[in-house]
């Protein structure tokens, strides 16, 4: 089995065969499957905007003791280079301090503190088996109460990266939040995460990445609400990959079907 076929039976089994298995111990779940189109994608050594295919099956859910999410993206390059397919995925856990106690320990607009643990797994199907990325995360989470908002959390992690080349720690601050919003009986969400990721050693600069979506729910035009959106997203990359002074900006057409 090649390790990037190993790195896919991890997400699956880790993940999504305990839910089918015991979907009576989560309080909730929600997962989703978007397609992105965009075609002024970057990498490295490339002269070349690259067009590509981007399938994601993201899963949430909460249980006794916190929550759970998972993603994973499948890239596939049409033009820019020659093709290939890249699978890439993040997991994590929230460990619900007021799970845990069992009493409500907000405060002003904090409503929970998580222990958070994740682990980030890519893999170049094509090209280079070897090519992938493995990090392990861990830190805080901060759950904030915002007017408006359905969700609004902070990540506070230690980012460290074990392959290819183990560069040590640095911090990792991520916002992710999702604000639904009317415009004359249409609904709408505004949502998506940014991630900062400080400088390492070696030649791994800082970078941030940022991912906002619009969405707009066209499932309710056909009796099925909140089922099928359309939208835009836009991937903002500073620095991508750390690599000093290489950034990516375009937008991304956007479908997503809930189940």
């Amino acid at each position: 089995m090649k390790p990037s076929s190993l790195v896919s039976c991890l997400f699956v089994g880790l993940f999504f065969s305990p839910y089918f298995a015991y979907a009576d111990f989560f309080d909730w779940s929600n997962t989703e499957v978007q397609y992105l189109h965009g075609s002024n994608y970057r990498m490295p050594k490339n002269a070349n905007d690259i067009e590509r295919s981007i399938m994601t099956v993201s899963h949430a859910d909460g249980w006794a003791l916190g929550r759970n999410f998972f993603f994973m993206d499948t890239l596939i390059s049409e033009q820019g280079e020659p093709s290939q397919v890249n699978v890439y995925g993040e997991l994590y856990s929230y460990f619900s301090l007021n799970k845990m106690t069992g009493k409500t320990l907000s405060y002003g607009i904090v409503k929970d503190l998580n222990a958070t643990v994740g682990v980030n797994l890519g893999e170049n199907v094509d090209i280079n088996p070897k090519s992938g990325t493995r990090v392990i995360l861990y830190g805080a989470t901060l759950d904030l109460n915002l007017p408006g908002f359905k969700m609004f959390n902070i990540d506070f992690l230690c980012h460290n990266i074990i392959e290819p080349v183990s560069t040590g720690n640095s911090v990792q601050i991520t916002p992710v939040w999702k604000l639904p919003f009317t415009i004359a009986d249409t609904h709408w969400s505004f949502e998506g995460f940014a991630d900062y990721i400080g400088s390492k050693t070696g030649r791994y600069t800082e970078n941030f990445l940022a991912q906002p979506q619009i969405r707009l729910d066209v499932g309710e035009f056909f009796g099925m609400p909140k089922h099928l959106q359309i939208g835009m997203e836009y991937q903002y990359w500073h620095n991508k990959y750390g690599i000093k002074g290489f950034t990516e900006s375009l937008p991304q057409a956007l479908i997503v079907w809930t189940f």
